[in-house]
């Protein structure tokens, strides 16, 4: 399919529908990235070997920040 294929079917999707294509097309410049399967491999490493935050290490840091900046 052409470029210009796909602009043509994006102009009949609805504004949900273009949310979440433009989801999908975000995620696959990340995964697509340089360098983006290294770095998971290196995380996947790291936790592997114990490196690696709980679930709750993450919710006190998250509610420490939160303290330290209250929203508006």
């Amino acid at each position: 399919m052409s470029v210009q294929q796909i602009q043509e079917e994006l102009k009949k999707l609805t504004p949900d529908e273009l949310t979440e294509v433009e989801k999908h097309i975000r995620l696959l410049r990340v995964v697509n990235a340089p360098g983006f399967k290294e770095r998971i491999a290196e995380a996947h490493r790291r936790m592997d070997a114990g490196h690696f935050v709980t679930q709750e290490e993450v919710e006190e840091k998250m509610a420490q920040r939160a303290k330290k900046n209250p929203p508006a």
